[in-house]
């Protein structure tokens, strides 16, 4: 099962490639974000999800995450498509949406580092 939400409070049950385009598209410069979380019976254990976050500067930043700490990854991007992509591609189960993107580790960070914006990174 998936579940969409964005930091507005909306929030859909399975959403298919067309609601999570239109839920990129309308997502505001700033703090707009976007998480879509996969889980129930017949999932594995732990945290599966999506997330977009669209800069101030116009540029999404893309992570995922799968399953444990170690697996989650970041890179930032400026086409729509690619992240709607990407988000179509996580949400099918698929994994080739993955080579699109230069990836960075983010998932070996020190104990107690924060998943939010780094300050010093614009």
């Amino acid at each position: 099962m998936l579940h969409a939400m964005t930091e507005r409070g909306l929030s859909m049950r399975d959403p298919g490639p067309a609601a999570l385009s239109r839920l990129v598209a309308n997502m505001q410069r700033g703090e707009s974000r976007l998480t879509v979380e996969r889980f129930g019976a017949d999932e594995p254990a732990g945290d599966w999800y999506v997330r977009v976050r669209l800069q101030e500067n116009g540029v999404y930043e893309l992570e995922y995450r799968d399953g444990v700490p170690a697996e989650h990854y970041r890179t930032l991007r400026l086409s729509l498509a690619k992240v709607v992509d990407a988000l179509v591609g996580w949400s099918a189960g698929r994994t080739a949406w993955r080579a699109e993107f230069d990836w960075t580790d983010i998932g070996h960070r020190p104990e107690g580092a924060s998943d939010g914006p780094d300050p010093d990174r614009d």
